[in-house]
């Protein structure tokens, strides 16, 4: 009885992960990459050198979508910005503000910088979840 009641709960375990798929929209032009960040703590939310899950995605016909798959169920944030230049970098003018378009999960924005992690929240509890986001 106990060795089931352990498998049963491995398997339990192994299902509480999921895909989370994302298109972006509202891309200007097919140049450059959509860069990601997946974060999944209003910490790693913060702070932009260490998100959850970092990615590339090129651009076709102005708009792109990625696959994350395996990720444990919880509470996720995601931010990505139209790297149109291809340097890595989100490019920002004089007063540090954005010259490259960008966008959050829940389309939340920010008035003065980016939207709070309760605003760009959500939930992935399904084996499959998909979000879309506009770059602006």
């Amino acid at each position: 009885m106990f060795c089931f009641s352990n498998i049963n709960f491995a398997s339990d375990n192994a299902k509480q992960k999921g895909t989370l798929i994302i298109k972006f929209n509202g891309l200007n032009s097919d140049k450059g990459n959509v860069i990601i960040a997946v974060c999944n703590s209003a910490e790693n939310y913060k702070d932009n050198l260490s998100p959850f899950i970092g990615k590339t995605v090129k651009i076709e016909n102005n708009s792109a979508t990625i696959e994350f798959d395996n990720l444990p169920f919880g509470e996720y944030a995601v931010k990505a910005f139209h790297d149109e230049d291809a340097n890595n970098d989100l490019n920002t003018n004089f007063l540090g503000i954005p010259v490259e378009n960008y966008g959050f999960s829940n389309n939340a924005r920010g008035m003065f910088g980016p939207p709070s992690w309760n605003d760009a929240k959500f939930k992935l509890s399904d084996e499959n979840k998909m979000i879309e986001i506009e770059i602006k």
